[in-house]
């Protein structure tokens, strides 16, 4: 195998396990983002204004000062629970509230959800984005390993030598293997801010069916 062999392979490899090498070590178009994996296009916090049509809610801070509000949020953003569990808990907070102050508690509510939501989709993008940078190092591995099987290659002149150019091809192919393997989660783990993103959508048209302006 020449060294021209040797990075052919390689790229072949990366493209196999990808399905489409710019997916994965290009920034899909963005510089700013050059450890950004995805073809979804990177949006580090989502705003009010692109979750629902009800009043700005981005300013609100203190909305955790609210017991009950502070207390309802965690399970309306868990995916662990059913969306018609979360919107039941909403209904139920409804219930409670008197007419005369439930639009300012409903966009209250909808500020914490929205944050807490944000802080999620953070964690997510930045493990992402720690994973992708591990790949680029295991690849950068293995284009310096295929390099290395070239030299043992030429120099397999007696059995010790081939014993050594045995071993490291095992190691590559190894190596190779598990950088295929955990490639392929990369997308999975793409869908993750949409999937975060879709609840925030859901749960913002939810609570803005309660109020009245």
């Amino acid at each position: 195998m020449s060294r021209f062999e040797a990075r052919a392979f390689l790229t072949l490899v990366l493209v196999t396990a990808i399905g489409s090498a710019p997916v994965a070590f290009a920034a899909v178009g963005e510089k700013d983002h050059p450890d950004w994996p995805c073809v979804q296009r990177k949006v580090v916090t989502l705003t009010s204004t692109q979750i629902w049509d009800g009043p700005p809610t981005d300013d609100i801070k203190d909305w955790s000062n609210d017991a009950e509000l502070a207390k309802l949020v965690p399970g309306l953003i868990s995916r662990r629970v059913p969306l018609d569990e979360a919107k039941a808990s909403i209904k139920a907070l409804v219930e409670k509230l008197p007419q005369a102050s439930r639009d300012e508690t409903m966009k209250r509510l909808f500020a914490g959800v929205l944050s807490r939501i944000n802080d999620e989709r953070t964690s997510v993008i930045s493990g992402v984005e720690r994973f992708q940078r591990r790949q680029k190092t295991r690849a950068d591995e293995l284009e310096r390993q295929s390099s290395e099987i070239v030299k043992l290659k030429e120099l397999a002149k007696d059995d010790t030598s081939r014993k050594k150019l045995d071993e490291a091809e095992e190691k590559y192919k190894w190596d190779t293997r598990v950088f295929q393997e955990r490639q392929q989660n990369i997308p999975l783990a793409c869908e993750i801010p949409t999937l975060i993103e879709q609840r925030a959508f859901e749960l913002g048209r939810e609570i803005r069916t309660y109020m009245s302006k």
